[in-house]
């Protein structure tokens, strides 16, 4: 599953497609550009450290609830 970055309006996406390339941003159609693997583990880091620190945080709040 790759991880794919536009360029023009810098938003990120997982995308698991069977579409053949290019493909576009659903945002500004753009043609989406894989990221590099470096870059890659460093998002997917960052984003597991916000979710751990914010499962550590107020236990009490609401998460995830419909109103």
């Amino acid at each position: 599953m790759p991880y794919l970055h536009c360029p023009s309006c810098d938003r990120t996406a997982w995308l698991d497609s069977a579409a053949e390339p290019p493909l576009r941003c659903r945002h500004c159609d753009s043609a989406l550009a894989p990221m590099a693997a470096q870059q890659v583990s460093a998002l997917t880091a960052a984003v597991r450290e916000r979710f751990e620190r914010d499962m550590r945080g107020d236990a009490a709040r609401p998460r995830f609830v419909r109103g």
